[in-house]
């Protein structure tokens, strides 16, 4: 009997760690706060990667990736249009991208805009050229160029936010 309800017990947290994510916000220093689900991301210039492996923080391979579909970060936050009072606000912007599980990762201002590495951070809704489903979120964010890539490549992707150190 114990057995069975420790079973039980596992069971249960293995299924809460799915989450369902159908939009993105993306606010904080924008003039433009958006919410965008899949239907909208699509109506944005689409960018497909190349093949490539997913890469844990220890090297290791945890997946060979065909190809990710979806948006460009740099896009998204062209939309929103990043709020920009002087110069030096541009060494002092970063973006934090959250999942609905709480995964964090983050990117400055001009990682994203004034490195080859931004060309590569793709908001997704595709993978291996099948729609995401809700066990993975329906939208994910990876930065491609990333060496190891997996530390920054969120599922359930759920919210995009600009913020300035003062």
């Amino acid at each position: 009997k114990k057995l069975l309800l420790i079973g039980l017990f596992v069971v249960s947290l293995i299924a809460k760690e799915s989450f369902e994510t159908n939009e993105i916000k993306v606010e904080g220093n924008v003039l433009n706060k958006l919410i965008l689900n899949v239907k909208a991301l699509q109506t944005m210039n689409s960018f497909t990667t190349d093949s490539s492996p997913l890469i844990c923080k220890s090297g290791g391979t945890k997946e060979n990736v065909k190809s990710y579909e979806g948006v460009r970060l740099q896009d998204i936050l062209n939309k929103a249009q990043v709020e920009i009072n002087h110069k030096s606000d541009f060494n002092k912007l970063y973006i934090v991208a959250r999942g609905a599980d709480g995964y964090t990762v983050l990117f400055s201002y001009q990682e994203i805009f004034n490195t080859k590495n931004g060309k590569n951070i793709i908001v997704f809704y595709k993978k291996n050229g099948e729609f995401l489903n809700s066990k993975q979120g329906k939208i994910g964010l990876i930065s491609m160029s990333d060496i190891h890539n997996g530390p920054r490549h969120i599922k359930w992707l759920d919210s995009i936010y600009v913020s300035k150190l003062k």
